[in-house]
């Protein structure tokens, strides 16, 4: 079967989108002559508008009138497979009246029942997922991981220039912090404290001054972690440290995550971020599962406490969070200095 245009409904997270780039890939490779259309959230335009497998981008934005101009613009497309990435009632009612001649996806009882072919999403989505949506739609897979798949126009300013002359100097070693975690997933988070702690280490150790990043709701969180650095004397040994939670836009994140000799961070889209540029990361994980939501390139270490009964638990959530309270910053450095930092 040939298909000449082709509409995927991505899910709403930046990982998420990561993750579906090898889908995207394997389309292209698949279909090369297909007009292949992505339905995103517009905040994650930056990402894939310069990508060579997708030809037009499609926003899904909120609110009924929204949704409603949505599902016209998809049905006046008539594509030959809509495939959903997204579990969602909201992306299945869109597939289920998008008049598209193969849909795809995933089950979602009683909303999959107009897809054509449907897989059990397992676990957390991801890579594996997709895969299996792949293989239904017989593409051959040539590609598994993420890593180099996301494309990046030659910057037109110096990393300076993205976010103001702070007096940071890019030339010098740094490490990319990404403490910050959404508001209903806390439960991922590392506390500050240890932060602080192995950013004093990897400064004395490697000469890395940190660059802490996030989106403007993990802006409180990175400033504890610097008043933390502070309180430790640290302030005499971190030359500087440079905080740029909602301050810059994804693109110019990945013109920075690109420059870095480290990321440390915990399980979120900004890990899968810098995994895709292939710079040394290390991820701290609790509570989420990583085979299948770890980072992918070859230069990466996720910490863990393994031998917890209760770990992945999916964030159904728990009072304790000894997954993380118990992850020391020893532990967390011992990773680090596995890697080849820069």
């Amino acid at each position: 079967m040939k298909f000449k245009k082709i509409c995927i409904l991505h899910l709403n997270q930046i990982g998420d989108l990561v993750f579906s780039m090898p889908f995207l890939r394997a389309l292209k490779v698949k279909y090369p002559e297909a007009e292949i259309h992505s339905v995103i959230r517009p905040y994650l335009q930056e990402l894939l508008e310069d990508s060579p497998f997708v030809n037009r981008l499609l926003f899904r934005k909120s609110g009924i009138k929204d949704i409603l101009a949505l599902l016209r613009e998809i049905r006046k497309n008539r594509y030959d497979l809509l495939v959903s990435l997204s579990g969602s009632e909201e992306c299945l009612f869109l597939t289920t009246f998008s008049r598209a001649g193969l849909k795809v996806g995933f089950t979602h009882f009683v909303w999959d029942f107009s897809l054509d072919i449907k897989e059990k999403s397992e676990g957390h989505p991801g890579w594996y997922n997709n895969g299996k949506l792949l293989k239904r739609l017989n593409v051959e897979i040539e590609k598994r991981d993420y890593t180099g798949l996301i494309s990046l126009p030659v910057p037109e300013k110096d990393l300076r220039d993205l976010i103001g002359d702070d007096g940071f100097n890019f030339q010098e070693g740094f490490v990319i912090i990404s403490a910050g975690t959404s508001a209903g997933r806390t439960i991922k988070a590392w506390e500050e404290r240890k932060f602080a702690d192995l950013i004093i280490v990897l400064k004395k150790k490697y000469n890395l001054n940190p660059v802490l990043v996030g989106s403007k709701d993990n802006k409180e969180t990175n400033d504890k972690i610097i008043e933390i650095i502070k309180e430790r004397g640290g302030a005499n040994k971190v030359d500087t440290v440079l905080n740029l939670s909602g301050k810059i836009g994804l693109k110019d994140l990945c013109y920075i995550l690109k420059q870095a000799s480290l990321f440390v961070g915990v399980d979120s889209g900004i890990m899968h971020l810098a995994s895709s540029f292939d710079i040394p990361v290390v991820g701290i994980f609790g509570p989420t599962d990583p085979f299948h939501v770890g980072p992918q390139n070859k230069d990466s270490i996720v910490v863990q406490k393994e031998e917890m009964k209760c770990v992945p638990c999916y964030l159904k959530g728990c009072q304790g969070r000894d997954c993380m309270k118990k992850l020391e910053v020893n532990e967390v450095l011992a990773a680090c200095e596995k890697l080849p930092i820069a």
